[in-house]
């Protein structure tokens, strides 16, 4: 049985058993968080992590002073399926449709936690499957003095995309401003978004937004380079990586546009394509993902490189492996001998965020 597949049962089994998805609430009181929340963002000056402070703003966003939004990032993990079920039943004193629902979202081929929304008594099932990392879930209250029963899934859960919750968007457990509510950060590089749905009044509220931008700080961590002035060729690999990153498609039109030279160059990478690896000469990549991000992803671009009044062929493109590619990019020099191109420099740039150049609540 598929994912698809456990989670349409699991959703079918819910919905007789659910409370109501949304109750009646105060809009300007749940825009007024988004705003709070993006004014406190802007004000925020966090330090360390791995890639910066800002590599997870919601991370940030919970250590912040004050205490404005919190998330449970831990939660508990089961082991097994079994370990699971058991945990429902005597701790949660779960109705039989809860952990039935429960039991058909999740397999022990992924990991199963539960998550708490404050203090409150409303909880998460998560289920975690697939290369892709996807998030499926299962919403329940859970009174001292009862039994936990389902509750319907916020909006944003129901009415997403059945592979909306993978890779770069991520729900979570929280709580704002003293409210449970259920938080959903989608990372799309330089922007972030965050959205906010507040549980009040047995119901889900309605939801708001926060998108965030970054500025962009871009270091060369790792330089291969061969028969070629190595310090001039980083420099232009370095300006026109920041170009690409802005408008990749410009890039590549503007470039389409340059001499015979590059069109001969080009001709070539087309008719024989280079290896697909950053060609780093025996050499070894030093960043954050070692040698393991070492391909360049579908997205490359071909680009003029010109040194010491020698046109080289330049590709650029994120760093990748298989399907999965980072914001970090790969960058390659390569020039013609007799009817074929052979690389003689590669760069490895780091592309991190800086600081929030603007945060506005939607």
């Amino acid at each position: 049985m598929t994912t698809l597949q456990k989670m349409a049962i699991a959703l079918a089994l819910l919905s007789p058993h659910a409370t109501q998805a949304q109750a009646p609430g105060d809009s300007r009181k749940d825009q007024s968080v988004c705003n709070t929340v993006a004014q406190t963002v802007l004000a925020m000056n966090p330090s360390g992590g791995l890639r910066g402070p800002w590599q997870w703003p919601l991370g940030a966003l919970a250590k912040a002073p004050g205490g404005m939004v919190s998330i449970d990032a831990k939660g508990w993990r089961a082991k097994t399926k079994v370990q699971a079920l058991d945990r429902l039943r005597q701790d949660y004193r779960a109705a039989p449709g809860l952990t039935e629902a429960i039991g058909s979202l999740w397999d022990d081929n992924g990991t199963f936690s539960l998550y708490r929304f404050g203090g409150s008594s409303l909880s998460m099932a998560e289920a975690v499957g697939g290369t892709a990392s996807c998030q499926y879930f299962v919403f329940f209250d859970a009174p001292p003095a009862g039994a936990a029963h389902a509750v319907a899934a916020p909006p944003v859960v129901e009415n997403a995309e059945p592979f909306t919750f993978c890779v770069k968007t991520t729900g979570y457990a929280g709580e704002v401003a003293g409210v449970p509510a259920f938080v959903v950060e989608t990372d799309r590089d330089s922007t972030v978004e965050l959205s906010f749905t507040p549980w009040r009044d047995g119901g889900w509220q309605g939801q708001c937004t926060v998108v965030i931008r970054f500025s962009d700080i871009f270091e060369m961590t790792d330089r291969f380079c061969k028969d070629v002035d190595c310090n001039a060729t980083a420099e232009q690999a370095l300006s026109l990586t920041k170009k690409v990153d802005q408008s990749p498609q410009a890039a590549q039109d503007e470039a389409n546009g340059q001499d015979a030279k590059f069109k001969a160059l080009k001709k070539l990478a087309d008719d024989r394509p280079p290896d697909n690896q950053l060609p780093t000469f025996g050499g070894q990549i030093h960043g954050l993902f070692g040698g393991a991000y070492n391909d360049f992803a579908e997205d490359s671009v071909l680009l003029p490189v010109v040194v010491s009044g020698e046109t080289y062929l330049g590709r650029v493109g994120h760093a990748a492996v298989g399907w999965r590619k980072v914001p970090d990019y790969l960058f390659a020099a390569y020039k013609k001998v007799g009817d074929s191109l052979e690389p003689v420099a590669g760069f490895y740039i780091s592309k991190m965020r800086g600081k929030p150049v603007s945060a506005a609540a939607n």
